[in-house]
Protein backbone atom coordinates (compact mmCIF):
# COMPACT_ATOMS: atom_id res chain seq x y z
CA UNK A 1 0.00 0.00 0.00
CA UNK A 2 1.34 3.20 -0.69
CA UNK A 3 1.38 6.03 1.66
CA UNK A 4 -1.13 8.78 1.41
CA UNK A 5 1.69 11.42 1.99
CA UNK A 6 3.53 9.75 -0.67
CA UNK A 7 1.13 9.95 -3.23
CA UNK A 8 -0.29 13.61 -2.06
CA UNK A 9 3.55 14.62 -2.86
CA UNK A 10 3.67 13.05 -6.27
CA UNK A 11 0.65 14.73 -7.24
CA UNK A 12 1.91 18.02 -6.16
CA UNK A 13 5.32 17.47 -7.74
CA UNK A 14 3.16 16.44 -11.45
CA UNK A 15 0.90 19.51 -11.26
CA UNK A 16 4.41 21.91 -10.13
CA UNK A 17 5.47 20.52 -13.87
CA UNK A 18 2.42 20.32 -15.91
CA UNK A 19 2.10 24.50 -14.67
CA UNK A 20 5.77 25.15 -15.22
CA UNK A 21 5.41 23.27 -18.81
CA UNK A 22 2.89 25.39 -19.54
CA UNK A 23 3.71 28.73 -18.32
CA UNK A 24 7.17 28.15 -20.83
CA UNK A 25 4.33 27.51 -23.66
CA UNK A 26 4.71 23.59 -23.78
CA UNK A 27 1.32 22.27 -25.06
CA UNK A 28 -0.11 20.15 -22.48
CA UNK A 29 -0.41 16.92 -24.48
CA UNK A 30 3.85 17.39 -24.30
CA UNK A 31 2.88 16.71 -20.43
CA UNK A 32 2.11 13.54 -20.56
CA UNK A 33 4.09 11.91 -18.04
CA UNK A 34 3.12 14.64 -15.16
CA UNK A 35 -0.62 13.92 -15.99
CA UNK A 36 0.18 10.36 -15.64
CA UNK A 37 1.73 10.90 -12.10
CA UNK A 38 -0.96 13.25 -11.03
CA UNK A 39 -3.53 11.32 -11.96
CA UNK A 40 -1.74 7.74 -10.43
CA UNK A 41 -1.54 9.67 -7.20
CA UNK A 42 -5.16 10.21 -7.11
CA UNK A 43 -5.98 6.53 -7.87
CA UNK A 44 -3.33 5.75 -4.97
CA UNK A 45 -5.08 8.11 -2.67
CA UNK A 46 -8.29 6.30 -3.18
CA UNK A 47 -6.91 3.36 -3.00
CA UNK A 48 -5.35 3.77 0.18
CA UNK A 49 -9.01 3.82 1.74
CA UNK A 50 -9.89 2.51 5.01
CA UNK A 51 -10.72 -0.94 3.33
CA UNK A 52 -6.96 -1.38 2.71
CA UNK A 53 -6.13 -0.07 6.21
CA UNK A 54 -8.24 -2.85 7.96
CA UNK A 55 -6.16 -5.44 6.23
CA UNK A 56 -3.53 -4.44 7.96
CA UNK A 57 -1.95 -6.00 11.28
CA UNK A 58 -3.79 -4.00 14.50
CA UNK A 59 -0.47 -2.53 15.70
CA UNK A 60 0.33 -0.60 12.40
CA UNK A 61 -3.23 0.59 11.91
CA UNK A 62 -3.80 3.96 13.13
CA UNK A 63 -6.99 5.60 15.03
CA UNK A 64 -10.21 5.53 12.65
CA UNK A 65 -10.14 9.77 13.30
CA UNK A 66 -6.88 10.17 11.94
CA UNK A 67 -7.38 7.51 9.31
CA UNK A 68 -10.63 9.37 8.12
CA UNK A 69 -8.96 12.84 8.30
CA UNK A 70 -5.86 11.72 6.48
CA UNK A 71 -7.67 10.54 3.80
CA UNK A 72 -10.50 12.64 3.42
CA UNK A 73 -7.30 16.22 3.75
CA UNK A 74 -5.38 14.29 0.88
CA UNK A 75 -8.97 13.49 -1.51
CA UNK A 76 -9.45 17.67 -0.82
CA UNK A 77 -6.00 18.54 -1.74
CA UNK A 78 -5.91 16.42 -5.04
CA UNK A 79 -9.37 17.93 -6.40
CA UNK A 80 -7.99 20.88 -5.31
CA UNK A 81 -5.26 20.31 -7.52
CA UNK A 82 -6.84 19.29 -10.10
CA UNK A 83 -9.27 21.67 -10.15
CA UNK A 84 -6.61 24.15 -10.24
CA UNK A 85 -4.89 22.31 -13.07
CA UNK A 86 -8.28 22.17 -15.16
CA UNK A 87 -8.18 26.17 -14.67
CA UNK A 88 -4.84 26.74 -15.66
CA UNK A 89 -5.09 24.91 -18.68
CA UNK A 90 -8.50 26.69 -19.47
CA UNK A 91 -7.04 29.72 -19.18
CA UNK A 92 -3.91 28.92 -20.91
CA UNK A 93 -6.27 28.16 -24.06
CA UNK A 94 -6.67 24.04 -24.21
CA UNK A 95 -9.30 23.18 -22.05
CA UNK A 96 -9.87 21.02 -25.24
CA UNK A 97 -7.54 18.84 -23.81
CA UNK A 98 -9.05 18.97 -20.30
CA UNK A 99 -12.44 17.41 -21.96
CA UNK A 100 -11.01 14.83 -23.84
CA UNK A 101 -8.87 13.85 -20.33
CA UNK A 102 -12.09 13.98 -18.66
CA UNK A 103 -14.35 12.22 -21.90
CA UNK A 104 -11.36 9.42 -21.78
CA UNK A 105 -11.42 9.19 -17.92
CA UNK A 106 -15.23 8.31 -17.87
CA UNK A 107 -15.12 5.87 -21.03
CA UNK A 108 -11.90 4.22 -19.25
CA UNK A 109 -13.85 4.23 -15.51
CA UNK A 110 -16.83 2.63 -17.70
CA UNK A 111 -14.30 -0.52 -19.17
CA UNK A 112 -13.02 -1.17 -16.15
CA UNK A 113 -16.79 -1.65 -14.41
CA UNK A 114 -17.87 -3.56 -17.36
CA UNK A 115 -14.75 -5.98 -16.71
CA UNK A 116 -15.22 -6.09 -12.82
CA UNK A 117 -18.97 -6.93 -13.64
CA UNK A 118 -18.27 -8.96 -16.11
CA UNK A 119 -15.58 -10.92 -13.98
CA UNK A 120 -18.13 -11.14 -10.81
CA UNK A 121 -20.15 -12.83 -13.37
CA UNK A 122 -18.08 -14.90 -14.74
CA UNK A 123 -16.81 -16.66 -11.07
CA UNK A 124 -20.64 -16.56 -9.95
CA UNK A 125 -21.07 -19.11 -12.69
CA UNK A 126 -18.06 -21.04 -11.96
CA UNK A 127 -18.88 -21.39 -8.32
CA UNK A 128 -22.64 -22.29 -9.52
CA UNK A 129 -21.25 -24.79 -11.95
CA UNK A 130 -19.11 -26.00 -8.88
CA UNK A 131 -21.78 -26.57 -6.65
CA UNK A 132 -23.85 -27.89 -9.53
CA UNK A 133 -20.93 -30.50 -10.29
CA UNK A 134 -21.04 -31.46 -6.38
CA UNK A 135 -24.35 -32.21 -5.75
CA UNK A 136 -24.74 -34.38 -8.71
CA UNK A 137 -21.46 -36.84 -7.39
CA UNK A 138 -23.20 -36.68 -4.10
CA UNK A 139 -26.12 -37.89 -5.20
CA UNK A 140 -24.78 -40.61 -7.89
CA UNK A 141 -23.08 -41.56 -4.56
CA UNK A 142 -26.62 -42.00 -2.41
CA UNK A 143 -27.80 -43.70 -5.56
CA UNK A 144 -24.77 -45.96 -5.72
CA UNK A 145 -24.67 -46.62 -2.06
CA UNK A 146 -28.23 -46.97 -2.03
CA UNK A 147 -28.38 -49.64 -4.91
CA UNK A 148 -25.23 -51.55 -3.60
CA UNK A 149 -27.10 -51.82 -0.13
CA UNK A 150 -30.61 -53.69 -1.96
CA UNK A 151 -28.20 -55.14 -4.56
CA UNK A 152 -26.75 -57.29 -0.83
CA UNK A 153 -29.91 -57.35 0.66
CA UNK A 154 -31.47 -58.64 -2.52
CA UNK A 155 -28.37 -61.64 -3.29
CA UNK A 156 -28.32 -62.41 0.65
CA UNK A 157 -32.35 -63.14 0.29
CA UNK A 158 -31.67 -64.97 -3.15
CA UNK A 159 -28.85 -67.08 -1.28
CA UNK A 160 -31.04 -67.38 1.73
CA UNK A 161 -34.17 -68.79 -0.22
CA UNK A 162 -32.01 -71.21 -1.93
CA UNK A 163 -30.19 -72.61 0.75
CA UNK A 164 -33.30 -73.42 2.53
CA UNK A 165 -35.01 -75.27 -0.58
CA UNK A 166 -32.60 -77.62 -1.13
Amino acid sequence: MVEIAVALAAAQAAVAGIKQAIQVGKDAKECLGDFMKLFDAQDQIQKASTEERAKLPEEKQKSAMSEALESVIAAKKIREMTEELKQHLIWSGQSDVWDEIQREHNAVIQRRKAAELAAKKKAEEEAALKLKQRKERMLLAVVLGIGGIIFYHSVSYIWSWYQANQ
